[in-house]
């Protein structure tokens, strides 16, 4: 099969795919203990359907007689425009639902580099298709099973053994080639496919993205309380925000990228993105002004202007109670 996985890897290629690696499909007992850890000490919020892992740790609960899990990784960094930077300090500005400011300078909220454009679930997913069909074009008694990040399965866990990077102490996948700032999907099979190595790597003493993080989210190396972090609490979080992160939200209002952009290895090795169905596409962009998001009077405003968006996720009702702190956060 050394051919055919090197065939498969220059098809990815040639898709728009930056990188990819195969690992065994076998049972990752590190990675479960990790899961059910995080889950019975609460971290994972109101996740709950992290809850059922089993499936997420054995590919073959997903496909019987699996194989081979091929990862494959996309590189989604742009660079924020200066409008876009956090700003815990905004000018003094009058912003409310009721009373819109005068003044043309309107204060904006923030969005994590990965809600630009289109809903990257549905952009890996028709790239994840296209290399399902070439393997079963090339293999027709190939049977395959797609993930992309909802689906369940440890992909970073799975990602690190494939040899596309290691998982640092912020919990993302780091990869030499672009940093932390890239997406994951996944094909299980059942062809057995040559194996990658694990690419070894650490962050060594460095603990930036613990020191930079506002809410303390980090507990340690490699653990995370998602009830404390950002990116849960104006997305996953369906509740009103607790008021002790209030502040330390500042103008974010849909995800957060502090944790990555103080990281040594995004400093010296992030790249702009170059995959076209990311950079032909903007629909939230990099920032949005916060006036905009309260002006949306009912889900039908909300669908049509975030229609196809990650941003999607959060709601209307989410999207705009993140958007009152980042106001109040600018008064």
């Amino acid at each position: 099969m050394k051919e055919f996985t090197r065939q498969i890897k220059d098809f990815a290629n040639s898709i728009g795919v930056d990188l990819i690696g195969i690992a065994p499909a076998e049972y990752d007992e590190q990675g479960e203990q990790k899961l059910a850890d995080f889950i019975q000490e609460g971290r994972h919020g109101q996740m709950t359907y992290l809850e059922n892992y089993q499936k997420r740790v054995r590919p073959q609960e997903l496909l019987p007689e699996a194989k081979s899990v091929i990862v494959i990784a996309i590189n989604y960094y742009r660079e924020v425009p200066e409008t876009a930077q956090l700003n815990r300090q905004s000018p003094r500005t009058q912003l409310t639902q009721q009373n819109p400011p005068a003044q043309p300078a309107v204060p904006e909220g923030r969005i994590a580099r990965y809600a630009y454009g289109r809903d990257y679930h549905k952009v890996l997913k028709k790239i994840l298709k296209q290399l399902a069909a070439f393997i079963q074009q090339n293999s027709p008694d190939a049977r395959t099973h797609l993930c992309v990040d909802s689906s369940p399965i440890l992909e970073k866990s799975f990602a690190e053994k494939a040899g596309l990077g290691f998982i640092g102490k912020n919990t993302t996948l780091i990869t030499p080639e672009f940093g932390s700032f890239v997406l994951l999907g996944e094909i299980i099979t059942t062809l057995q496919l040559d194996y990658d190595q694990p690419r070894v790597g650490t962050c060594g003493t460095c603990t930036r993205c613990q020191d930079a993080c506002p809410t303390k989210a980090i507990l340690s190396p490699g653990q995370l309380d998602a009830r404390r972090c950002i990116s849960y609490l104006t997305i996953e979080n369906r509740d009103e925000i607790p008021e002790e992160f209030h502040k330390k939200i500042g103008n974010l209002i849909y995800g957060c990228d502090i944790c990555q952009e103080v990281c040594p290895y995004n400093k010296a090795n992030a790249k702009p993105l170059t995959l076209k169905a990311f950079t032909e596409v903007k629909i939230a962009g990099s920032s949005i002004p916060l006036q905009e998001i309260l002006n949306l009077k009912t889900d039908e405003e909300f669908l049509a202007r975030f229609a196809g968006s990650p941003l999607m996720r959060a709601k209307r009702k989410g999207l705009q109670r993140n958007a009152r702190i980042a106001a109040h956060n600018a008064i």
